[in-house]
């Protein structure tokens, strides 16, 4: 078992603690956060009906890795297992319960760099602005789902695939309770092309 406090923390979002992986300095570490966690294992602040089901408070490590399932199997035929979204490598057990496997994306030097940062700091280039539009036309074409995406949920990096490229590592999978956007391509193109309108328009487009 993985003792998280031996981890090297990386960041967080609203309901994960990212950490390095201890044996494998491309991969990371997520774990849902304990204090959004009932004893019992579902999600904290919700009716107890609600926050037990479909994997209480593991449910966002579900919509991610069948996300992630479901674009290896449209995929098959050309053997591809990289996508828009973070590359799913498997659980590990923690002290702080089970922790998702994933792929660390970082930035030309070597750092966690996400779109929020790069606007921030001011460093959103022409090279940048090409690729978030390959990013979103990649996700329509791959049917990539989107459950909430914002821009501190989409990394930059550059030898990834040897390219300027945007993953997304946050936000992933379906989280309607009736599967429209996984059912039809054509919502979900819908759906994302509104995202990606709404993130546009923080940026000088």
């Amino acid at each position: 078992m993985v003792l998280v406090e031996k981890l090297k923390f990386l960041g967080q979002g609203t309901q994960k603690l990212v950490y390095e992986h201890p044996d494998d300095p491309q991969k990371v570490i997520k774990i849902m956060k304990p204090e959004n966690a009932t004893i019992d294992g579902g999600r904290a602040n919700q009716h107890h009906l609600r926050s037990h089901r479909s994997q209480g408070i593991y449910r966002h490590f579900r919509r991610e890795l069948l996300q992630y399932l479901q674009l290896c199997k449209n995929n098959y035929k050309d053997n591809n297992f990289t996508f828009p979204i973070e590359t799913v490598h498997g659980f590990i057990a923690t002290n702080k319960g089970l922790g998702l496997v994933t792929e660390k994306i970082t930035s030309p030097n070597g750092n966690s760099l996400t779109l929020e940062h790069l606007l921030i700091n001011g460093d959103f280039s022409t090279k940048q602005k090409e690729a978030l539009n390959t990013f979103f036309n990649e996700c329509c074409r791959y049917h990539v789902v989107f459950g909430e995406v914002n821009i501190g949920g989409i990394m930059y990096t550059e030898h990834r695939q040897g390219r300027p490229e945007f993953v997304l590592v946050d936000g992933i999978g379906e989280k309607l309770i009736i599967p429209f956007r996984s059912m039809s391509k054509r919502i979900n193109t819908h759906n994302v092309r509104k995202v990606e309108k709404k993130i546009k328009s923080l940026i000088d487009f």
